[in-house]
């Protein structure tokens, strides 16, 4: 807030780490507004602004760019009742930089290396990419048309490296083949006529993506203020139980590094408490922090290699006895996808697994 005795007017500010913009109503308060910021960078901070990046620019007239979009308002009214909206796009260098990035990984999968999975890790690896960049610039109004010519792009590329190895998905149905597709691809992307299918595994389509609108918080949440402070610990409190995340922090499992107590912490927030196979809110007593890759095997106390299950699943995960993996697929009662998620752990823990004999 503007205290009473300046004059400065108040505008709108949209701020993500060191980039921000700031919107004026007018040219002049734009222009005021510009060298005062850049006063106060070089007097406060002795920091010097990019004339390329750092200008005035008319969003009615033409396009700036902000995190890799590019945004314009667009006037969706009348001359005499004009209705201004926003239009925005894919900035052109982040295009260029997308398309380099799926070449590169469609030649990862042209050429996998060497090993039995080497060729699932990177049609994965190109999934991954897709739906991440699905998810980031699904906010841009026109995806849709900024994606399409890179699709086409795209198939040109894996149909010239990939040839007699891809497939579309009327050929795998058509022709009866054996295929795969994750829950996460058919979900997002099942009912695409774009799917291919690179030995019986799916590849995600480029062009199958619609704008999205971006999920806002309120601006009273932030780090910044006492009040944003209070909010965000609000939001935290309904999600997740404090006391025993202040349990966690005052009794660390003894003999384990600072990495591993730390992300032990992390991951009970991140899994807002609950068991990351049942789905179940752990109570203090169940919490176990359990190594995917064991440390015997080389598996690291990092973030990523960690999950928090509850006690018996840790049990079970580990389980090599019929007896014990039968007693504990009882005791917890487990439906298929909850099974399926505990086979994976089994799998990477390297775990002779006999859960199907069981579960029976």
């Amino acid at each position: 807030m503007l205290r009473d005795y300046t004059r400065l007017k108040e505008v709108t500010c949209v701020r993500y780490a060191d980039d921000f913009k700031l919107f004026a109503k007018s040219y002049q308060q734009a222009q005021k507004l510009f060298y005062a910021v850049e006063g106060w960078l070089k007097g406060r901070l002795g920091l010097s602004i990019s004339p390329e990046k750092s200008k005035i620019v008319n969003l009615k007239e033409t396009y700036s760019e902000f995190l890799g979009l590019r945004i314009k308002a667009t006037n969706h009214g009348s001359e005499h009742s004009p209705k201004y909206v926003v239009e925005s796009h894919i900035r052109e260098k982040s295009l260029d930089k997308i398309k380099s990035d799926m070449k590169r990984l469609i030649h990862d999968i042209e050429f996998p290396g060497h090993g039995k999975r080497a060729e699932h890790a990177a049609v994965a690896r190109f999934n991954s990419y897709v739906i991440g960049v699905h998810n980031y610039y699904s906010m841009a109004t026109f995806i849709c048309h900024d994606f399409h010519t890179l699709a086409f792009s795209v198939h040109k590329s894996l149909n010239a490296r990939l040839k007699k190895r891809l497939k579309t998905v009327k050929q795998v149905r058509k022709r009866k083949l054996g295929y795969v597709i994750p829950d996460y691809i058919k979900e997002r992307y099942g009912d695409s006529g774009q799917l291919k299918f690179v030995r019986g595994y799916a590849l995600a389509p480029i062009g199958y993506v619609k704008h999205r609108n971006p999920m806002m918080k309120r601006c009273i949440t932030n780090s910044y203020t006492p009040e944003g402070r209070e909010a965000v610990h609000k939001m935290l409190g309904k999600s997740i139980d404090t006391g025993i995340m202040h349990y966690l922090m005052r009794n660390p499992i003894p003999y384990r590094t600072a990495a591993y107590n730390d992300n032990r912490i992390s991951l009970y927030c991140a899994q807002y408490g609950k068991c990351a196979v049942t789905g179940r809110k752990l109570e203090r007593n169940e919490i176990h922090c359990h190594h995917k890759l064991p440390k015997y095997l080389g598996g690291t106390d990092e973030y990523k290699n960690l999950a928090i299950v509850s006690k018996d699943v840790h049990r079970l995960i580990h389980a090599t006895n019929p007896e014990t993996i039968r007693k504990y697929l009882e005791k917890l009662n487990l439906d298929a996808k909850q099974l399926k998620k505990l086979e994976k752990f089994r799998s990477l823990a390297k775990v002779e697994s006999c859960l199907k004999c069981n579960a029976i």
